[in-house]
């Protein structure tokens, strides 16, 4: 131009173009996580590994989110395929429960103690070893709620991100630890695929709708009561009453139960996100410690359980490992082990939990922050 100023430049982009440019966020981030996760679980049923399409998925968005791939935590698929995971616990419980729940309570009475020890050893571990503060010792040990935990340590004034890494690696851990124990200890087939018959084809339509409602209307149900871990514990609950009451035989197909298992294993694996060495070297690496040493003496305990109330060993292994409520339920059902048993255990598990938490919570007012 005459006067020497220049035109704005037309070009968009100078340089190379990264593959996080060239996905839309967030979705691409959360279609771009259960591909992986869905590569990652074939690569596992290839192999014959341990919980396939669970377990694969997680492995793969672990490792995706380690090296910053562009994949994000697909949220929207959490409440549904959660729900999916308890509609399928739930219709595992049989008219037979009702005669067999009084003889459950000595041993749901023993993890009471059970789970007060492992909060105080937890906390003296976090705060004595590792040197965390007292409030984010106590919510990175409390075994459970992760969602409860994160938010109460936010408002004590606990580092959250520790809390977060810390509950994640205890999960991260024990699922992947009990799986390949029970097939090399106990000779457990843990590389089957599904644990159901049932295929997409053979759902009639009424049953369908049956299932959809219970997973929804448990939901909302265990929401509206604030209960904690609504999205399976809500539909477990209601698949369970429905099915022990004969109510409905509907069983979730192998197809959306496979679905489910890999938008659970990558939401899993998403959660470790951005962690730098620091973080793996420093607080990841004492969560790892303390879950081998939760791991064994929830072995020695469970044996001791097992021989006073006469419970097969592993059934009240997996009942009284202090993992994911929804991994360990899953396991459990993929196994076709007593999936009533340990599914009461880890709703109480999580009650005592999230009840001491709250009571630890409001009477602490020192944590708070200002």
């Amino acid at each position: 131009m005459a006067d020497g100023s220049e035109r704005p430049s037309t070009t968009a982009h100078v340089g190379p173009v990264t593959i996080a440019e060239l996905i839309p966020q967030p979705w691409g981030s959360y279609a771009l996580a259960l591909l992986v996760g869905a590569l990652g679980s074939l690569v596992f049923v290839h192999f014959k590994l341990p919980l396939p399409w669970f377990l694969g998925a997680l492995t793969a968005c672990l490792v995706a989110s380690v090296v910053r791939a562009p994949i994000a935590r697909p949220k929207p698929l959490s409440i549904p395929m959660r729900a999916v995971l308890g509609v399928a616990v739930g219709s595992a419980y049989t008219p037979a429960l009702l005669d067999r729940l009084p003889g459950m309570l000595g041993s749901l009475a023993l993890l009471i103690p059970f789970m007060l020890f492992v909060i105080a050893m937890g906390m003296v571990f976090y705060e004595r070893v590792a040197r965390f503060d007292r409030p984010t010792a106590f919510y990175a040990a409390v075994p459970g709620g992760l969602t409860d935990m994160t938010t109460m340590a936010e408002e004590s004034g606990a580092n959250t991100r520790a809390v977060i890494l810390v509950q994640a690696t205890r999960i991260l851990v024990i699922v992947f630890a009990l799986p390949l124990w029970l097939e090399w200890h106990d000779g457990l087939s843990v590389s089957q695929a599904v644990a159901t018959n049932v295929r997409l084809g053979d759902i009639w339509p009424s049953d369908a709708l049956t299932m959809i409602a219970m997973g929804w209307g448990g939901w909302w149900l265990a929401r509206r009561l604030g209960l904690a871990g609504a999205p399976i514990v809500g539909p477990m609950l209601v698949s369970g009453i429905a099915h022990a009451y004969g109510f409905t035989a509907a069983k979730v197909p192998a197809e959306v139960l496979i679905a489910a298992q890999i938008s659970v294993g990558a939401m899993l694996g998403c959660q470790f996100r951005g962690l730098t060495l620091k973080e793996f070297t420093g607080t990841m690496t004492w969560g790892i410690a303390y879950a081998v040493v939760l791991l064994a003496v929830t072995g020695i305990v469970a044996d001791l359980v097992s021989r006073l109330t006469g419970f097969h060993p592993v059934s009240v292994l997996l009942a009284f490992a202090p993992g994911g409520q929804t991994e360990l339920n899953l396991l459990t059902y993929v196994l076709g082990l007593d999936v009533a048993y340990v599914a009461l255990h880890h709703l109480m598990r999580l009650a005592i939990v999230i009840l001491g938490a709250q009571i630890v919570f409001r009477t602490r007012t020192e944590w708070r922050r200002p």
